[in-house]
C-alpha cells in the first residue's frame, strides 16, 4: 500500500474544484451549474417536509441538549410518561449505527444557534400543531443544510473519478441536477447521501491506489448504514494481487465499523434496534429446498460478484461492482425510496465512462424506481409540500386512486419485476463485457 500523502490530496482536490472553461468546454459553466443547483435546493429545504426527519431530529435533539452518548439505552430507558414514547414510541425511532447519531446530533450543535432549543419538545408533545409554529420553514432549513456540504463534495469526488475535463464537467452536472439526490435529502431530509460520500470517497482513494484507505472510507460508510459493509467484499478482492494484501484490506473496511459499535455491543437496546429484521431485508427472499432451509438469492448473486471481483485483473471495474452490488440488493428487497440513493452515483458514472451507452437500462431502471416511488404514501411524493399545504397530509395517495380500477399489488409486482429484470440484465451486460476483457488479455 502507497502511503496517504495527506498534504497532497487537499491539494489536488483544491485545484480540481478550480475548474475553468477550456476551449473545447465553452459551452460549460461550472460556477452556473453549482450556483443553479445550490439554489434549487435552497427553496425545496424549508417547504418540504416527510415524519422520517423528525426521528432523526428527535434523537439528534438528545446529544445536542442533553449530551447523551448512548441514544440506544437513553431511549429504552425512557419512561412511559415521557412524550416521544407517549406520542410516537421508541422501539424503531432511532435504528442505525453509533456515528449516524453522534453525527446527526453534530449537525444540530453546528445549527444550535440558530434555532429554537424548544422546538423539538414541543413536537413531541404537539405534533398536530407543527404547521402553526411561525419558526417551522426555519427548522426544516437548519435540519437539512449540512447535507449541502457533502452533497458538493460527493459532486467533486465523482468528477475527479475522470481524467477527460469533458467527463469531469458531465458527471459533475449529472449529479448537482439527478433528482435523486434532490428529493431523498432535501425533501425527505434523509441522511443516505452520508454512506454514498464515503463510499464515492472509497473509490477515488482507490483510483488513487490507496487500497487500505479506500477500504477504511467504505468502513465508515458503513459507519452510517450497513449495507456498504457488502461492497468491502469486492474492493479488497480487487486491490491487490496478494492475498495476503487483500485480506489486510478488507481487515482495514472492516474496522471503522468495529470501532464505532464496540462501545454499545453489550446493550440490548443497541442489538435490537440496530441489528432488528429492518436490517435484513434482502434476506427476507428465499427459495425453498426443504422445510427448514432455503437459498438465498442476494446470497447467491453476492457470491457470484465476489467471484467476479477476486479473478478480475481490471480495477477500473470497482464502480461497476458497486451498483452490481445495490441493484442485486434492490432486485430481491422491498426498498424504500431513499436506498435508491446509494447506487445513483455508480449508475452516473457508469453513464460518462461509457458515453451513454446504457442510457436505456438506466432510464427503465429508474422509471421503474419512479413509479414505485409514487405508489408510496403520499406523504413520500406530494404531501411533502404539506408545509405549504397543511391539507396535503389527508390527501389520497396515487395508490389508493389506482386500486380503485385494478390490483395496485399485483401493479406494484409488475414494476418491481421490471426493475429487478432490467437490474440484472445490467449488471450481467456490464460485468460480461469486464470479464470478456479479462479473458481476452
Amino acid at each position: 500500500m502507497k502511503p496517504f500523502q495527506k498534504k497532497n490530496f487537499p491539494k489536488k482536490f483544491i485545484k480540481f474544484s478550480r475548474m475553468k472553461e477550456s476551449k473545447k468546454e465553452k459551452g460549460f459553466s461550472f460556477w452556473k451549474v453549482l450556483i443553479i443547483g445550490v439554489l434549487l435546493r435552497l427553496v425545496l429545504m424549508p417547504v418540504t417536509l416527510h415524519p422520517d426527519i423528525l426521528g432523526h431530529s428527535f434523537s439528534a435533539y438528545f446529544f445536542a441538549y442533553e449530551g447523551k452518548i448512548n441514544l440506544y439505552d437513553t431511549l429504552a430507558e425512557l419512561p412511559q410518561t415521557h412524550p416521544l414514547v407517549k406520542n410516537f414510541g421508541v422501539s424503531d425511532i432511532f435504528i442505525y449505527p453509533p456515528l449516524t447519531y453522534f453525527t446527526l446530533g453534530l449537525f444540530r450543535v453546528i445549527v444550535k444557534p440558530f434555532s429554537d432549543p424548544n422546538f423539538v419538545p414541543f413536537l413531541m408533545e404537539n405534533l398536530s400543531q407543527i404547521h402553526y409554529r411561525n419558526d417551522l420553514f426555519l427548522n426544516l432549513f437548519l435540519f437539512k443544510f449540512p447535507y449541502l456540504f457533502f452533497d458538493v463534495g460527493l459532486a467533486f469526488l465523482l468528477a475527479g473519478l475522470f481524467d477527460d475535463l469533458k467527463k469531469k464537467n458531465l458527471a459533475f452536472a449529472l449529479w448537482i441536477f439527478n433528482p435523486v439526490t434532490i428529493y431523498a435529502t432535501f425533501m425527505i431530509g434523509q441522511l443516505d447521501l452520508l454512506p454514498a460520500f464515503f463510499s464515492v470517497l472509497g473509490i477515488y482513494l482507490f483510483k488513487k491506489e490507496k487500497f487500505s484507505w479506500a477500504a477504511f472510507s467504505v468502513g465508515v460508510a458503513a459507519s452510517f448504514k450497513m449495507y456498504p459493509l457488502f461492497l468491502l467484499f469486492p474492493l479488497a478482492f480487487l486491490s491487490n494481487i496478494k492475498f495476503s494484501e487483500k485480506i489486510k484490506n478488507l481487515v482495514f473496511g472492516v474496522a471503522p465499523f468495529i470501532f464505532f459499535i464496540a462501545p454499545f455491543v453489550n446493550s440490548p437496546a443497541f442489538r435490537a434496534q440496530v441489528f432488528s429484521p429492518k436490517s435484513q431485508k434482502m434476506l427476507f427472499m428465499g427459495w425453498p429446498l426443504s422445510g427448514a432451509e432455503v437459498i438465498y438469492p442476494f446470497i447467491l448473486g453476492l457470491s457470484i460478484l465476489c467471484f467476479s471481483a477476486y479473478y478480475s485483473k481490471k480495477k477500473s471495474d470497482l464502480p461497476v461492482y458497486f451498483a452490481s452490488a445495490l441493484l442485486l440488493t434492490f432486485s430481491v428487497t422491498h426498498f424504500h425510496p431513499q436506498w435508491f440513493l446509494w447506487v445513483t452515483p455508480f449508475l452516473i458514472w457508469e453513464l460518462v465512462e461509457n458515453n451513454f451507452k446504457n442510457w436505456f437500462l438506466t432510464f427503465t431502471i429508474f422509471i421503474s424506481w419512479l413509479v414505485l416511488t409514487l405508489m408510496f404514501e403520499p406523504s413520500l411524493s406530494y404531501g411533502l409540500f404539506n408545509p405549504l399545504w397543511p391539507d396535503l397530509d389527508k390527501a389520497a395517495g396515487l395508490s389508493d386512486l389506482l386500486g380503485r380500477y385494478t390490483n395496485v399489488f399485483q401493479f406494484k409486482s409488475l414494476v418491481r419485476s421490471l426493475f429487478a429484470g432490467a437490474s440484472l440484465f445490467y449488471v450481467v451486460k456490464l460485468l460480461w463485457g469486464g470479464l470478456k476483457t479479462n479473458a481476452d488479455n
